[in-house]
């Protein structure tokens, strides 16, 4: 009897256990049963590259009426069938349907997405998403225009695509179909939020992308921090056991407060690594500060648990926001 009774407490332990981790994990998600507007990826790669061109005049007509943005130049027909006959695009569009089919994942995840969006932000600003092939416009792979955000699949090949093989290997990491709707949601933060004010300053420029990834996270929150950050899980680590250390390089050196676009270069810009001009530069992920403004932005939040998101993005004392988020490695 004393056996049975260890067990059912043991099993009954294990329960508890199991519904207080379900109850923390459902504490990053949100109610949105009250958001009613749902958001399709609306197709124009598909429809365009597999459009009939025995009837190009009129389905061209067809593909106006459906997909209004990508006509609002009033480009000439010809211009059109030069596009629908262009190899490169007609490569990439093969290439993206082998490895993004109907996008059933990608769609349900970027309605929730938007849904999260609405919620924070209000309804008054309404998005409609359209997928293309972008020509690999590596310098804009998501673009937000409200109303409009475009999706360029041909920039989420995987890293490893022969399409990608002139960019520097950091770059080509970047490629990788796992981050685009982590990039959706950065793009719709940074167009939310606008651009800072003093981008010389580096306590300025990591709260400002600290802001932008705590937004980016809440949009989309489960992604994991090294997807968030777009870090190789190696480079991530690193930050995790060296967070002191790479904190008491900024505060000893004081740089946090200077004017130096020079010190934006070496810990914010995307690049291979930051520049501490240490052995160990290489092993750390590029932008580190953008990593640490996530981390005391979060921080901020936690101290302040009554700010929305709005409050957040208007408040633009970076030096506040350090101070009131007793952030400490």
């Amino acid at each position: 009897m004393k056996a049975y009774q260890k067990s059912l407490l043991f099993f009954t332990s294990l329960l508890m256990w199991a519904f207080l981790f379900q109850s923390c994990d459902n504490e990053k998600d949100i109610d949105l049963s009250a958001i009613k507007i749902e958001t399709d990826i609306k197709r124009f790669d598909r429809a365009f590259f597999t459009m009939d061109t025995l009837n190009f005049t009129q389905n061209l007509a067809v593909l106006e009426q459906d997909y209004p943005p990508f006509f609002s130049a009033k480009t000439e027909e010809v211009f059109w069938r030069k596009q629908r006959k262009d190899e490169l695009q007609l490569k990439l569009f093969s290439q993206t349907e082998k490895l993004f089919g109907n996008m059933e994942k990608e769609q349900a995840e970027l309605n929730q997405i938007f849904k999260r969006f609405y919620y924070y932000f209000g309804q008054e600003k309404q998005f409609e998403v359209y997928s293309y092939i972008s020509r690999l416009d590596y310098d804009y792979p998501i673009i937000v225009a409200p109303p409009y955000c475009f999706i360029g699949l041909d920039m989420y090949l995987g890293e490893n695509n022969d399409y990608y093989a002139s960019l520097p290997n950091y770059l080509q990491f970047r490629r990788q179909a796992q981050f685009l709707l982590r990039d959706v949601a950065f793009a719709l933060a940074e167009n939310t939020f606008g651009l800072q004010v003093d981008e010389n300053k580096l306590l300025n420029a990591m709260i400002y992308y600290g802001k932008l990834l705590y937004v980016t996270e809440k949009l989309c929150p489960f992604l994991r921090e090294d997807e968030l950050m777009v870090y190789p899980p190696t480079k991530m680590e690193f930050c995790e056991e060296h967070e002191r250390d790479m904190w008491v390089y900024f505060i000893e050196n004081g740089v946090l407060f200077k004017s130096d676009a020079e010190l934006q270069r070496r810990f914010i810009d995307v690049a291979p690594f930051s520049k501490f001009r240490t052995d160990t530069d290489p092993q750390t992920p590029g932008g580190v500060g953008r990593w640490f403004g996530y981390k005391i932005v979060s921080a901020y939040m936690e101290e302040n648990p009554d700010l929305s998101l709005k409050q957040l993005l208007q408040e633009k004392d970076a030096a506040k926001i350090l101070k009131l988020s007793n952030y400490k490695p």
